[in-house]
């Protein structure tokens, strides 16, 4: 069944047109609430206002009739006590008061603290003039004052009692707020009525208005966000390749409008249009490109061919090459003749590579190195050729076993052989060394090293015996450089370590880290008492554990041996 163009377009309808819904509904919201509590707010201050101006203005009336009440009393008072009627005076005071609801008490007194009477504790004879009524006494005025009870707030008013000139006494009125605070209370009940209702009205109107403008916000969006979910969806369509839609379905020219939207319409028919030839073009064109691929394909196949073929070529060579190099230099085996108590450990980085370990014997003992040539691979193979024929010619040839001295001489062999000597040198090559002469006769161990150090442990003491901090045979080596010997008395129980730097320059760990020096003698310290097999395989074990999945950083030669 067809779908019709409405249908098409759901899936982008809950898009742009409710997002300007949602947008204009919010904020017409935010807007009528804060209008609605501005205008309660103000109504409600307004009220509160004239709820306090009612208290004062009763306030006020209050105590204009006290006053003048009290000033009637006060004159019918005088003229009692100034004929000695003080029973009258008394009688007076008592039946005005008593006839007035808002009186609390009223108390009639001498200047000497003598109570005529005391309407509310008819028992209490003198009392202590107060500091106000002294003050209406002094002044010859009437005082008022507010204060509170515990049964409420009660206003006092003071006048003086004069006789002739001379003043007598007192009267004190105590005026009791209870009728006012009920009026009060009734006018505040009034005041939060109106402001209840005038809250039911705010906000029913601006809901009824909030309702209004959501159904106009509704359409109006509706009719602006028409057009672009057309185009959206136009626009997706596009996207996927599909050009067998059309936007004049959707958008009819004559519904189209002459704004921004029109002129985007206008602009998306003719970019559908452009696309759809480019289409074909690119079509075509891949139709051309693919048969080009399979055809280079093809060709490429036959050079992987020939690159492996020459890989393997170039392989084959260099395994032969280590065949060669193995049988040049000296076999690590032959260690154990004169040392049995020792172990060796040669990994080169590549197939074949720059370390090697030499030994050689002379009629007073024997002599065992290890070399760390320049580089690694093929060039650092072929270095160590050099020095292992120049090691043979100065030990074999030329008798010498001093270590120290065999530097010197290795150093001036390689030098000269790369003609590291002559300002015409192609290389700057070289390498570092440690080599040690055991005399088992003398018990002695002499060491020199050229950038390597031997490590001695004997009764869990280790002692270092470092290397001069010279490498052999680089352009700036210097040939008349003497390197230090170091001799030591050898004990029954000693162990002796010398590795290259590729042991403790390897990186692993998280975060990378170099294996280091400290941890390579820890290594030492803590298992030098095991036999060497086993310390071979610990070795092994934490150089693989701290390599982890990273590279061989360079080759690896570690020999070491008891006597």
């Amino acid at each position: 069944m067809p779908h019709s163009s409405e249908d098409k377009i759901t899936a982008v309808r809950w898009g742009i047109k409710w997002k300007l819904i949602a947008l204009m509904s919010i904020f017409m919201i935010i807007l009528l609430v804060l209008l609605t509590y501005i205008q309660i707010s103000s109504q409600k201050k307004l009220l509160e206002k004239e709820l306090d101006k009612r208290i004062t203005i009763m306030k006020e009336n209050l105590i204009r009739q006290g006053e003048s009440f009290i000033a009637n009393l006060a004159s019918q008072a005088e003229e009692d006590i100034a004929g000695f009627n003080f029973t009258a005076a008394m009688e007076v005071v008592k039946a005005r008061t008593g006839n007035n609801k808002e009186i609390k008490y009223a108390v009639l007194k001498s200047v000497s603290g003598s109570i005529l009477i005391h309407t509310m504790q008819p028992e209490l004879s003198t009392e202590k003039l107060s500091r106000t009524e002294e003050e209406a006494l002094v002044y010859n005025k009437l005082t008022k004052a507010e204060y509170r009870e515990k049964d409420g707030t009660a206003i006092e008013i003071i006048t003086p009692i004069q006789i002739s000139t001379e003043p007598w006494g007192i009267l004190r009125l105590v005026f009791t707020l209870r009728h006012l605070d009920r009026e009060i209370e009734i006018s505040g009940n009034q005041i939060i009525k109106e402001i209840n209702l005038m809250i039911f009205k705010s906000v029913s109107t601006a809901l009824i208005f909030m309702v209004i403008c959501f159904v106009i916000v509704f359409f109006v969006s509706a009719k602006f966000t028409k057009p672009l979910i057309h185009l959206a969806y136009f626009a997706k369509k596009l996207s996927k390749g599909d050009f067998s839609v059309s936007l004049y379905p959707l958008m009819p020219e004559q519904k189209r409008s002459a704004d921004e939207v029109g002129i985007l319409a206008e602009t998306f028919a003719e970019m559908s249009r452009a696309l759809e030839e480019s289409y074909k073009k690119l079509e075509e064109y891949n139709k051309t490109l693919e048969q080009k691929v399979i055809e280079r394909t093809e060709a490429l196949n036959m050079s992987l061919e020939e690159v492996e073929s020459a890989n393997k070529k170039i392989t084959d060579s260099i395994r032969y090459a280590k065949m060669i190099q193995k049988s040049m230099l000296p076999d690590p085996e032959n260690i154990r003749n004169f040392i049995p108590e020792s172990f060796f450990i040669w990994m080169p980085r590549d197939i074949v590579g720059g370390d090697f370990i030499f030994t050689d014997t002379f009629d007073e003992g024997f002599a065992i190195a290890v070399i760390d040539c320049t580089g690694h691979g093929v060039p650092g193979a072929f270095i160590t050729l050099i020095a292992s024929f120049g090691l043979k010619k100065i030990t074999r040839d030329e008798g010498i076993s001093d270590p120290a001295l065999i530097l010197k001489r290795l150093s001036f062999i390689v030098k000269t052989t790369l003609r590291q000597d002559t300002d015409s040198a192609f290389s700057d090559d070289g390498l570092d060394a440690g080599i040690c002469f055991i005399r088992p006769d003398a018990g002695t161990l002499t060491f020199a090293g050229a950038k390597l150090s031997l490590f001695c442990i004997y009764e869990n003491e280790m002692t270092v015996l470092k290397g001069d901090r010279k490498s052999l045979g680089y352009k700036k080596s210097d040939l008349g450089y003497d390197f230090s010997d170091h001799t030591i008395s050898v004990k029954k129980g000693m162990s002796f370590y010398l590795a290259t730097d590729g042991f403790a320059d390897q990186l692993g760990g998280s975060p990378r880290r170099r294996f280091g020096i400290r941890r390579f003698q820890e290594l030492i310290d803590k298992y030098s008492y095991l036999p060497f097999e086993k310390q071979r395989e610990i070795f092994l074990e934490a150089f693989y554990k701290h390599k982890g999945e990273n590279d061989r950083q360079d080759d690896v030669t570690l020999i070491a041996f008891g006597l």
